[in-house]
Order: C-alpha cells, then sequence, then structure tokens
C-alpha cells in the first residue's frame, strides 16, 4: 500500500475542498479514503491547527475534524507521534534549511518514516532533505 506523510496545509486543503491543493495530492488522500493508500499526519500538525483556529484562521468545524484523525496506526489516515526517530532526523532540518519549527518537525517525521511528503512549502521542497509530492 502507498503511504504518504502530509503537512497542516494540504490536510486542510483536503478537508475544506480547497483548490490550492495539487491534484496529486488529492489524488492520494482519495485513494486513502477508498483504502488503497495511507496518509500520515504528524502530530504537530494537530498543534498546528489548534493554534491556527485559536487564530481565527481555521473554522472550528474544520478544528473539529482534523481533532478525529485516528489514532490506530492502521487507520488510512493516521495520527503519527513525535517520537525518538523524529527527533533524531530533526537534527538534519536546522533553521537555515527550514525555517518553521513545525514544518521542520513535519519534515523530520517523513525522513524518519521513509516516506515522501505531500507539501508545496517551497522551503521544505528547497531543502532536498526529504523527498516532497507536490
Amino acid at each position: 500500500m502507498k503511504r504518504y506523510v502530509t503537512d497542516t496545509h494540504c490536510l486542510l486543503w483536503f478537508i475544506t475542498r480547497d483548490r490550492r491543493l495539487s491534484r496529486n495530492a488529492r489524488k492520494f488522500f482519495e485513494e486513502a479514503k477508498e483504502g488503497r493508500a495511507q496518509i500520515l499526519v504528524p502530530s504537530i500538525v494537530l498543534v498546528e491547527t489548534i493554534f491556527l483556529a485559536q487564530r481565527q484562521r481555521v473554522s472550528e468545524q474544520n478544528l473539529v475534524q482534523v481533532m478525529e484523525t485516528s489514532e490506530d496506526a492502521n487507520a488510512s489516515i493516521c495520527v503519527v507521534p513525535l517520537d525518538m526517530a523524529v527527533v533524531r532526523a530533526l537534527k538534519d532540518f536546522g533553521p537555515a534549511a527550514i525555517p518553521e519549527m513545525p514544518d521542520r518537525i513535519i519534515a523530520a517525521t517523513a525522513r524518519a518514516l521513509g516516506l515522501p511528503l505531500l507539501t508545496t512549502d517551497p522551503s521544505i521542497a528547497a531543502s532536498n532533505l526529504v523527498q516532497v509530492v507536490e
């Protein structure tokens, strides 16, 4: 089964059916809904979504949807924790490469898992430290 890590924007854009979500990313999310792929959501994505909701940049309804992401590792869309493998991978992602800490943690999660990352973040893509799917 194909597996991908997602960043905050891609997850929110999928939930809200935002046109900024690339065709490829939308296809992978749809495949996950159909049970043909798995999307892994770094736990920092939930934290970042709470932050965005508190700043009224994400609706309460969308926050609720994100917070309902399954913790079951076998679910088609599930949360993955910030664990020691991610912490170790973080050493490769300094502020010069990826300025924002949540983005570094998201990229390090993809690297620790050896999976491509669904993102449109230019600093993550430019870092060449993780395979990016746009």
